[in-house]
């Protein structure tokens, strides 16, 4: 979802409350009136917010006086009146106004100018005689030395804004990442907004009718950001078998609340012995703090109630004094202060089941895990304790945790019969109880500052506590600042007379609070379980259930988990709209739940299928089904729940009641195209929860999930890449190749874990989107290494020092994270050749460079012609005849000088 904003609006008022400055603080002795009352000249000023302004854009005139109404304290004391007068290009005027002023005297008014050429302000303040009304609740009013005194008004000098015929430009808006990100997200960057999804649990994850709902992204790939242990987990030794360590069950483990609050993720340490919370960084996985808990153990044994004798089971205990439930951001606003502070609540610390008296809530500081206050005397009901369901808890529009109950006079038979008239609409704040002062000082009534280990008193927090006319039933859902819709299911069972039910809806409007809108009848859907069984409940489900109310879609529905139907009606008229619709798979006896988003029902339990519903009309828009691995699952499907959703996806877990050891493989955290049905990923993840729909949660574009197959906490999302390019020979004659290497690696924090860096010592590869499922269970849960992988997309390119670009070529990295692309440049020069992954559903992208040299082509060699050879001396007849009679005397000697030798 995103909503709109006048960032117009927003601007211009971190504009002028920039006026409300250190002049706010000052205060005037309480003395008596001045004798004679004296006459106090003003000077009166006026600006723009923009000048020159484009025709037609929208511009902020702003007026301030010298003098500040000295009894003016928060929203008490005098205040000044002004007019501004507009002279337009063509000479008409008008009058703006009259506008009371803010604390320090000022204000302002937008303006959109519709005509080229020069406009003229001129801002007048009226005379004032200084009343200091309104006084502050406890009377004591600042500057009573100026009541009777009169201010005289001013008006300004006149202030000209030239209109031109084109806009200004807006500032240049930083578009959204494409590389990796974390926390703090910069403010400057306005457009992230639609990044950021702090998952705060309870309430604050209601969003109209969706349940388990956050804002921002939603991951589309089974890619692994890092895994913890968060207790011994997996197989446990060679005696036991293929027994693994224990995971859910009545006290088994947990993962709860959990939060995710500004990129931390808090938890409860839910196994044995159990006290304390842990703060890890979302991103990498790694534990900031431990925050160790206090005070008695509760839950021991099981309790005894008289006429039902011990109920409940063994519990070992805990010490639950500061255990966390849930997180808030509260968003404050008011002239004197601007902005969100991040806390964490504890609603352990007394009180509990049946608690005649309230309880107290502890706050913490989310940055740090250090105590700051608590609230006393919190009303049981505000944390759904005590009987009856008349109370719905409601995370304000400032993130305010508020309550909303419909209290009544108790009935004289006894506390366990329905409250009688007169009904009151009762809403608990925490904030208000914080904020709340019997007598108000200087201004602080617009001040938040809660003090550091101080206990209000929670009797303090009813922001509203309004006369109703008598209804009966529950609250079924609640719009802030809009209405309240109650009532009762009433009863058409087929054994008994016909109950019909009712809704009614209370206005919620300022000023009209605890006004009946309307009071309507309708006729239950015919329920076949007879009521005996119906009203005994069975172990696992019952007849007809509901309603569940959907205003913005203008339903309500029923639920028959015994014969797995649905029927939905009309808010408006009452009428059967739809249903009953088939029967769902027979193993959703055990479990069947419902989700409510983008106008569809969505359901699901233990027999394996999501099914979407139009929630209008009640058309079967699609299924999806969880299919048996082999004979794993003893359910025919995988049972599957809705954990949580985000972005149109819904993410689903499957697990059971107890889970029995050895656990049964493939239990998925499958990823769900909520418009179409598909299946975008899914990973091994045994979730928790009778079903599933537990233990998995979703904040800032990740899913992190307790895994029950080996008790580690795993976070799934997008992750950081690494891209490297190397030429080895780089300095080149034109016309050679080069071979241009490089790789592309996973570099999320759990790939320098010790298990991954010790396999994967030249870092882990990065892998095409489609096999995540495949490679991240090799990576990080021991499987089997898939067969036929392929990296990532990697562009290669060239730039000249000339400039010159040269698109080289795409390659595709190998299993290993490695490429190799043969160049030949065409040209001589100097040149820088670039690498780059754009990004993937699983990486962010990354690139790299290196250089190259082109030099001249070689001067061809020419070839080396053989000389001729020398010409042969001529040798004439006589000549040879000499040699021949030389060389016979010659042997003639030889001769006899071998014969005198003999």
């Amino acid at each position: 979802m995103k909503f709109s904003r006048n960032k117009a609006k927003v601007t211009t008022i971190s504009f002028v409350l920039v006026l409300t400055f250190s002049a706010i603080l000052v205060a005037f002795p309480s003395v008596g009136a001045h004798d004679p009352p004296l006459t106090v000249p003003t000077w009166a000023y006026i600006s723009a917010s923009n000048n020159p302004i484009g025709v037609n854009q929208q511009t902020v005139i702003v007026f301030w006086p010298n003098e500040i109404p000295p009894t003016s304290q928060g929203a008490y004391g005098d205040r000044w009146t002004w007019n501004v007068e507009v002279t337009k290009p063509d000479g008409t005027k008008e009058t703006l106004g009259p506008f009371t002023s803010d604390p320090v005297g000022g204000g302002y008014t937008y303006y959109t100018p519709d005509q080229v050429g020069t406009y003229t302000f001129v801002a007048t303040m009226d005379d004032h005689v200084m009343t200091g009304e309104p006084f502050p609740p406890s009377g004591d009013a600042w500057g009573t030395a100026t009541i009777g005194d009169t201010y005289l008004g001013d008006t300004s000098d006149p202030y000209y804004l030239t209109v031109q015929e084109d806009p200004i430009e807006a500032w240049s808006e930083t578009p959204l990442p494409t590389e990796y990100w974390t926390r703090p997200i910069n403010t400057m960057n306005r457009e992230w907004d639609v990044l950021a999804g702090n998952w705060l649990a309870g309430a604050a994850q209601n969003v109209g009718p969706t349940t388990n709902f956050n804002y921002g992204t939603g991951p589309e790939s089974a890619h692994v950001m890092w895994a913890t242990p968060m207790w011994a987990g997996g197989i446990m030794d060679a005696r036991f078998g293929n027994t693994g360590y224990q995971t859910a069950h009545y006290e088994g483990l947990e993962f709860t609340p959990p939060i995710i609050l500004n990129g931390k993720l808090y938890y409860n340490v839910a196994s044995l012995p159990k006290y304390g919370w842990y703060c890890l960084d979302l991103y990498t996985g790694e534990v900031d703090y431990f925050h160790n808990t206090t005070g008695p153990v509760t839950g021991v044994g099981n309790m005894f109630f008289p006429g039902m004798g011990w109920v409940g089971f063994d519990g070992s205990g805990a010490i639950t004094g500061e255990l966390l439930s849930f997180g808030q951001i509260y968003n404050y606003e008011s002239p004197n202060q601007h902005g969100g502070m991040p806390y964490l609540w504890s609603t352990g610390a007394a009180g509990g089941f049946m608690a005649p008296t309230g309880t107290t809530w502890m706050m913490f500081d989310a940055y740090t895990g250090n105590y700051i206050c608590s609230i006393s005397n919190v009303p049981s009901w505000a944390s759904g304790g005590g009987f009856g369901a008349a109370t719905t808890q409601v995370y304000g529009k400032d993130g305010s945790i508020t309550a909303y109950n419909i209290a009544g006079s108790p009935n004289p038979a006894g506390p366990f019969f329905p409250a009688v008239p007169p009904f009151y609409l009762q809403v608990w704040n925490t904030s208000r109880a914080i904020w709340y002062e019997p007598e108000w000082q200087i201004n602080e009534y617009w001040m938040w500052r809660p003090v550091l280990n101080m206990t209000y008193d929670g009797n303090n927090g009813y922001s509203l506590n309004v006369s109703i006319p008598a209804v009966s039933g529950s609250i079924l859902a609640i719009r802030e600042g809009e209405f309240i819709i109650g009532g009762t299911a009433g009863a058409n069972d087929v054994d008994a007379p016909l109950v019909l039910g009712n809704l009614w809806c209370l206005s919620l409007e300022p000023g009209q609070e605890g006004t009946l809108l309307w009071n309507r009848t309708f006729t239950p859907p015919y329920d076949v379980v007879p009521s005996y069984i119906s009203g005994a409940g069975g172990l696992f489900a019952a007849g007809v259930s509901g309603p569940t109310v959907d205003p913005e879609d203008g339903v309500f529905l029923f639920t028959s988990p015994i014969t797995r139907e649905h029927w939905g009606y009309s808010l408006d008229t009452m009428e059967l709209l739809w249903g009953p619709t088939e029967p769902e798979a027979s193993m959703n006896y055990y479990g069947m739940g419902e989700r409510i988003y983008d106008g569809k029902l969505f359901s699901c339990g233990y027999g394996g299928e999501l099914i979407a519903y139009n929630i209008t009309t009640g058309k079967k828009l699609w299924t999806y089904t969880a299919p048996n691995v082999g004979y794993e699952s003893p359910y025919g499907n995988y049972p599957i729940g809705v954990a949580c959703i985000a972005d149109g996806k819904l993410y689903l877990t499957s697990s059971e009641h107890s889970p029995t050891q050895p656990l049964w493989r493939g239990s998925y955290l499958r990823c769900i195209d909520a418009d179409k049905g598909t299946e975008l990923w899914k990973i091994n993840n045994w979730g928790l929860g009778m079903g599933g729909g537990a233990s998995t949660i979703i904040a800032d574009g990740y899913v992190v999930s307790l895994n029950a197959y080996d008790n580690r906490i795993y976070c799934y999302g997008k992750g950081p890449s690494k891209t490297t390019v190397t030429i080895q020979d780089d300095v080149i004659p034109l016309g050679e190749s080069v071979l241009i290497k490089g790789t592309v690696t996973d570099e999320s924090p759990g790939t320098n874990q010790l298990e991954q860096s010790g396999r994967f010592p030249n870092g882990v590869p990065a892998i095409a989107d489609k096999y995540q499922e495949d490679w991240m269970e090799y990576v990080y849960m021991q499987q089997p290494c898939p067969m036929d992988l392929n990296g990532v997309p990697v562009k290669l390119e060239a730039f000249g020092e000339d400039g010159s670009y040269i698109e080289i070529g795409t390659v595709t990295s190998d299993s290993y994270g490695n490429f190799k692309y043969k160049w030949t440049p065409t040209d001589e020069g100097l040149y820088t050749v670039m690498a780059t992954f754009a990004t993937s559903k699983s990486y962010w992208s990354s690139y790299d460079a290196t250089g190259l040299s082109v030099g001249p082509a070689p001067a061809p060699i020419q070839p080396i012609e053989p000389e001729a050879p020398a010409e042969a001396p001529l040798i004439t007849t006589e000549v040879a005849i000499i040699a021949v009679v030389i060389v016979a005397v010659i042997g003639i000697v030889a001769y006899w000088a071998l014969r005198k030798r003999k």
